[in-house]
């Protein structure tokens, strides 16, 4: 399941950013070299993947494949929430380019340096408008009353793999989801806030500045997710 997201993004980036692909660059041949790197790296149970596609002096697509090994733990639900932040010296582009996982990343750089440096777990990236946009390493997700919100993809996030499965599952929870500008003021008001990526799922936020948040829809969300995710990986 994931893995047909990943892919999905993958190839509609580099579509995006017209590099193009060779007969031999597929989802069976990269899935194969993967595979063959975690039997080597003795990581095959559970690994962290790092595919790097980049454009070759033909335009064409040359890659890099990193495996190491995952701790078992890091998907499992955290009992301990995040204490967050606002990065304040970067704001994030909302060009057509905005939504792609690329490294081009010194802004998310910075921020979870910036993080770690004043105490707390991650920070909020703003865009272009002093919109929220993601964290340093998620998606962010408010929860208020019956409604989900998070940053639309026009607001320059990254169109996070884990994003998606979460607002689909959320849908079928009855939540009611917002995807639109989201300010400090919603995040101040939130009954719960949580963040995603493809590697820790969901973790939620305890803390930002003098709001303190709950998690007991985040929990129910979390549970849907990883059951959705773990049966399609059986």
């Amino acid at each position: 399941m994931l893995a047909d997201l990943h892919f999905e993004r993958l190839f509609t980036s580099l579509q995006l950013l017209q590099i193009e692909v060779a007969e031999t660059f597929t989802r069976a041949k990269l899935l194969q070299n993967i595979t063959h790197l975690c039997q080597l790296n003795q990581c095959s149970e559970n690994a962290r993947v790092r595919l790097a596609v980049y454009r070759d002096d033909q335009n064409g697509s040359g890659y890099l494949i990193e495996a190491n090994p995952l701790d078992t733990h890091v998907n499992s639900w955290q009992e301990q929430g995040l204490k967050i932040c606002l990065y304040p010296f970067a704001r994030k582009s909302m060009d057509a380019f905005s939504n792609i996982k690329s490294a081009n990343y010194l802004p998310y750089v910075l921020a979870q340096k910036y993080a770690i440096n004043n105490g707390f777990d991650d920070a909020i990236v703003l865009n272009a408008q002093n919109f929220l946009c993601d964290s340093s390493k998620a998606n962010l997700f408010l929860v208020r009353g019956n409604e989900l919100h998070t940053p639309a993809l026009h607001q320059g996030c990254v169109n996070g793999v884990m994003r998606r499965v979460v607002i689909e599952e959320s849908k079928k929870l009855g939540l009611k989801i917002r995807q639109d500008e989201v300010s400090e003021d919603n995040l101040l008001a939130a009954d719960e806030v949580f963040l995603t990526n493809a590697i820790q799922i969901i973790r939620w936020v305890k803390t930002y500045r003098e709001q303190t948040y709950a998690h007991e829809k985040t929990r129910k969300i979390f549970d849907a997710v990883s059951a959705t995710i773990f049966a399609h990986s059986c």
